[in-house]
């Protein structure tokens, strides 16, 4: 069953509704925030366990990426702009799953596979006789992408998947118009453990705050 961004944040609006009642409601945009942090967060702890334990319904795909040639770095180009942060994994710059060049024309460049690789190994990658014909990516300390091949020598377009911190932002640049009405990238899975954690950590303490403010003032100003 797929979610919207819309539906998972109104939800919880309802259950802080439920637990406080409350003339107000919190804002709209403070529980986007929750939840794409509550997201990552669950992601993190489960990729810290296992980096490729990644579900499909997670990955979202920028395409058109434009790129550019490295000076000074033979064989690599860069993404023009940074893209979106990834959700980082121990031992890892981020969770980009996926390189491909779609609009490539020579014959090996469009079938061989890119490898994405940390950091580190991007600087070493495609040293020795026996793999400078492959392809190497990582993300850079700036966030964008860079790629490294011996055999193309001109800047491309590439697209890229992976798991990302803010869906929205991703969805918005891939020129989705109602990016909070569409699919929320998240296994249903995920959805109670990120609703009890909003519930937990965010929630109680607004309600916290709400509770105390009444006190000071020696009156219900919520309901007034």
């Amino acid at each position: 069953m797929n979610f919207s961004l819309n539906e998972i944040a109104y939800d919880v609006i309802e259950m802080y509704r439920a637990n406080y009642r409350d003339t107000d409601s919190v804002d709209i945009r403070q529980v986007y925030h929750w939840v794409n942090s509550a997201r990552a967060m669950l992601i993190k702890q489960r990729l810290d366990k296992n980096i490729f334990d990644i579900y499909e319904e997670e990955i979202q795909s920028i395409n058109d990426l434009a790129t550019t040639t490295t000076t000074g770095s033979t064989g690599v180009i860069e993404t023009v702009s940074a893209i979106p942060v990834t959700i980082s994994r121990k031992g890892y710059p981020g969770t980009i799953t996926k390189v491909s060049y779609p609009y490539a024309t020579e014959l090996a460049f469009s079938s061989t596979p890119v490898q994405v690789v940390t950091q580190q190994r991007f600087q070493r990658a495609g040293s020795r006789k026996f793999n400078t014909a492959l392809y190497y990516a990582t993300i850079g300390k700036d966030n964008k992408l860079y790629f490294k091949t011996y055999t193309i020598s001109t800047a491309v377009y590439l697209t890229a998947e992976g798991v990302f911190q803010n869906p929205i932002e991703v969805m918005m640049l891939n020129g989705d118009t109602d990016p909070y009405n569409s699919d929320y990238p998240m296994n249903s899975s995920l959805i109670r453990d990120l609703t009890n954690m909003i519930i937990t950590d965010k929630l109680q303490l607004v309600i916290q705050q709400v509770e105390d403010k009444k006190t000071e003032d020696g009156r219900d100003t919520v309901a007034q």
